[in-house]
């Protein structure tokens, strides 16, 4: 890769990290409810996560994925019910329903999430087809490639997740924070919505 061309491919990772999508919002919620320190193994598990999917992308995945879309379509259905189950995880994460001992995110489940993330595959997909077909190698440009992606993402994680810390000390009242957890699942809901309408 050229050096203009890591710098544009910088630019799109940042840009692609850091917009809000279902990653994101769940950070924002969970700083918000356990801060940032208990949501490390949340924003480790996206990182390892989506570099492992980056890396299988550049080895492949994307041309299988764009050669046979039915099985793209078949990972938006398994997210969206994943995500319903977060978004229900979200949205009760202060009821007095839900024990006190409820734990954030673990490392694992957001890390295997990244695998059916509508947002990121789409992401992966469009980074290797217009940065790596170019690339004399792809063993040249794969490592590039996967450490400005896990850069980016670790950034947007960890700016996400310190925003949900900020929020916090203004919920500290049960009630706020309900409906602050109740609007971040909702929130969930909306940025899947662009995925589930291409269904």
């Amino acid at each position: 890769m050229t050096l203009s061309s890591i710098i544009s491919f910088s630019m799109f990772a940042l840009a692609a990290a850091i917009s809000p999508g279902p990653n994101n919002i769940m950070l924002a919620a969970s700083g918000a409810n356990y801060g940032f320190r208990r949501s490390l193994p949340h924003i480790t598990g996206i990182c390892v996560g989506f570099s492992f999917l980056v890396i299988a992308g550049g080895l492949g995945l994307g041309s299988f994925l764009h050669n046979f879309p039915q099985f793209f379509s078949i990972l938006k259905i398994i997210a969206l019910f994943f995500l319903l189950y977060l978004v229900w995880k979200i949205g009760t994460a202060s009821s007095p329903e839900i024990s006190k001992n409820q734990k954030p995110i673990p490392f694992h489940t957001a890390a295997l999430f990244q695998w059916i993330n509508p947002k990121g595959v789409t992401v992966v997909i469009s980074a290797i087809t217009a940065y790596l077909d170019a690339a004399s190698s792809i063993w040249q440009a794969l490592p590039l490639i996967v450490v400005i992606f896990v850069l980016a993402t670790a950034f947007s994680t960890c700016v996400w997740t310190i925003l949900g810390t900020l929020i916090s000390e203004f919920l500290a009242n049960k009630k706020q924070r309900i409906i602050f957890n109740i609007m971040m699942a909702f929130a969930l809901i909306i940025s899947m919505l662009p995925a589930i309408m291409s269904m």
